[in-house]
């Protein structure tokens, strides 16, 4: 047997089946790449026929982790940290309620003073991002907030403000996680378009229904005692029609790795609700006399 022959007929042989492979990879590939456009195509045809406007989408090639996060105690909690012109106490280790000694005045109930009372008020009060204002209940919702990216609805990372008639903040009531951390590999995020497909597939999108904006946080995932795991979600908000033709906001939550509808508890309520003028007089005058009575021992 020639060997230089039959090493050239392998070479040549391997070197053709290389070939055949790799564009067996690259039809493939664009096969997927033509039903993924098709896909899309197709559902940005469906969403302009039912008169459904869709704004700019963030891009959804980062990989991300799911997150655990550990439930912060406050029972050595250092009130030094939070004594400006608020009365601390703490429920079950877990809830931290500031009152305010004296109300106080903003000069308007929006975003940025909001955001600014906390920060100078509130135990790491900049880990928080604003939720919503609620005029009608008197109070304000953040949510913490890991790599920018909000926690949605969890009950142990958010913070409320509350206010009086006269729209002087009273008191306020918080949670967190003392510790948030990545766990498990990365994992590839659907589009925000898909996400957006899945709730008009199930009939959440009526016709003339706008998308306001589409943002990436979490959602419990596993909700444990002490600690949780958070999963990568998509935040879809939403301006839908009713009966009348007025349009409400609407918040979808979809699963961001596996793509399915999450149930999400919106009702985030403390022990302690809003404290009115009267209960928070009392509050503080309570407190005012066990400070006395204290000091007269």
């Amino acid at each position: 047997m020639d060997w230089s022959k039959t090493k050239t007929i392998f070479i040549i042989v391997f070197s053709i089946l290389n070939v055949f492979l790799y564009s067996v990879y690259i039809n493939n590939y664009n096969e997927e790449q033509e039903l993924e456009v098709l896909g899309e195509s197709n559902i940005e045809s469906d969403l302009k026929n039912a008169n459904i406007s869709v704004g700019n989408l963030p891009v959804s090639t980062e990989k991300v982790t799911y997150v655990s996060g550990k439930i912060n105690t406050f029972d050595n909690f250092d009130f030094d940290q939070v004594t400006r012109n608020q009365i601390i106490t703490v429920s079950d280790n877990m809830i931290i309620e500031g009152t305010m000694k004296k109300p106080e005045k903003l000069e308007a109930l929006n975003e940025k003073t909001l955001t600014e009372f906390l920060k100078r008020t509130v135990f790491k009060g900049e880990e928080y991002r604003l939720w919503q204002i609620d005029k009608s209940a008197r109070e304000a919702t953040f949510f913490q907030v890991m790599n920018d990216k909000m926690i949605f609805y969890n009950q142990s990372a958010t913070i409320k403000v509350y206010w009086s008639e006269k729209e002087e903040i009273t008191k306020y009531e918080q949670t967190m996680f003392g510790s948030l951390k990545a766990v498990g590999e990365k994992s590839m995020l659907i589009k925000p378009i898909q996400a957006i497909k899945t709730i008009f597939e199930k009939g959440y999108l009526k016709d003339h229904t706008t998308i306001s904006f589409v943002n990436l946080g979490y959602s419990t995932l596993v909700p444990l005692t002490e600690t949780q795991v958070l999963s990568p979600t998509w935040h879809i908000r939403a301006m839908v029609p009713d009966e009348n033709g007025r349009k409400k906001q609407q918040d979808f939550f979809v699963n961001a790795v596996d793509n399915q509808i999450l149930d999400i508890e919106k009702n985030i309520q403390f022990k302690n609700k809003a404290a009115t003028d009267v209960e928070y007089k009392e509050r503080v005058r309570s407190n005012v006399d066990a400070k006395q009575s204290e000091l007269s021992k």
